[in-house]
């Protein structure tokens, strides 16, 4: 069948709207973000400041672990015991090294969990609640929604890749929220280091931590699916706002302006925040203890220009492991 001329323009048309870039995440604020969705909202009363795609359906990786920490809140103490499984020591990385056999508290798992966003350790949470890490998805998909998360499936309890599991930003804020409801994770959340049977020691991956007072809590997450994800909560004077990222290319320099946004929005505004975040290097651990200590002993954390840093060469395996790894 042969098109007429304005069947032709209207074609064309159609496909370069199609084929056009979506306009950046926050760019009518004057943003210019990589990530595919965010939300900014009110801590206090959970009224969405400013949103970008908030009901994307998208892998939340890691962030789901906060889902999984209130509803093992829900169903154990925190001095409750469990007992590690062949499936749960098994998990990929990331991961704290837990054994089959050996015994923790809850707590100590939610240490691992939400500092260490330790793979191993929520499995072994989740086969204490519901038997199985499948089992505990399901019940974990219906609780949340009885919370409000709406658009939100899980099949797993750490958020590593699976079938049918997204989440959205809003329903990550929304989430957030009531986590930071439960005293026993806000402290977790907030904790920078952690200690568990002796000299094993967690850092907690959320960078804002270390970098600015206004952080309180958060959870990342990053898988090649989702990319980076985040959620966390930031708090100024009788100010707080909660901010979850979703398929961020760069989390720590989309979050920044995200953060300033919204204390700009809530009448407070901030100071532009400075690229800390990427210049943090760690002292390297083994199995949770520590190889290089200064003082008495503390963790050193020094900031550093990248460039200062000699690159480490890898080879393709070993990125293609790196990049597929939960944090």
């Amino acid at each position: 069948m042969r098109l007429s001329l304005k069947q032709q323009l209207l074609t064309v048309a159609l496909a370069f709207l199609l084929l056009a870039p979506a306009p950046a995440a926050g760019a009518e604020e004057g943003m210019n973000l990589t990530a595919r969705s965010f939300v900014i909202m009110d801590a206090d009363t959970g009224a969405i400041l400013l949103a970008y795609n908030p009901q994307l359906f998208l892998p939340p990786a890691s962030t789901l672990k906060v889902m999984t920490a209130m509803y093992v809140c829900e169903h154990l103490k925190m001095d409750d015991k469990v007992t590690v499984s062949a499936t749960a020591a098994a998990a990929p990385p990331s991961k704290i090294g837990i054994k089959p056999g050996e015994v923790y508290t809850v707590e100590e798992l939610l240490y691992a969990l939400l500092l260490n966003s330790a793979n191993d350790a929520a499995r072994a949470l989740a086969e204490r609640v519901s038997g199985s890490e499948e089992a505990f998805a399901k019940d974990l998909t219906r609780w949340v929604r009885t919370l409000g998360a709406y658009r939100t499936t899980l099949a797993t309890a750490n958020g590593l890749p699976a079938d049918n599991q997204y989440s959205t930003a809003q329903d990550l804020a929304l989430v957030f929220r009531k986590a930071m409801q439960y005293p026993e994770l806000a402290k977790i959340m907030g904790t920078k280091y952690h200690h568990i049977q002796g000299e094993r020691e967690l850092r907690n991956h959320n960078r804002f931590l270390f970098t600015t007072p206004l952080a309180v809590a958060g959870k990342t997450g990053f898988t090649r699916a989702s990319r980076h994800t985040y959620v966390g909560m930031f708090r100024k004077d009788n100010h707080a706002v909660i901010i979850s990222l979703m398929g961020s290319q760069q989390k720590w320099a989309d979050l920044r302006p995200l953060i300033a946004k919204g204390f700009e929005l809530e009448g407070s505004p901030i100071d532009k925040l400075p690229p800390q975040e990427e210049k943090l290097r760690f002292a390297k651990k083994h199995m949770g203890k520590q190889l290089a200590a200064v003082g008495n002993g503390s963790p050193k954390v020094r900031k550093a220009s990248v460039a200062s840093l000699p690159a480490k060469k890898k080879g393709k395996a070993s990125k293609k492991k790196a990049k597929n790894q939960e944090q």
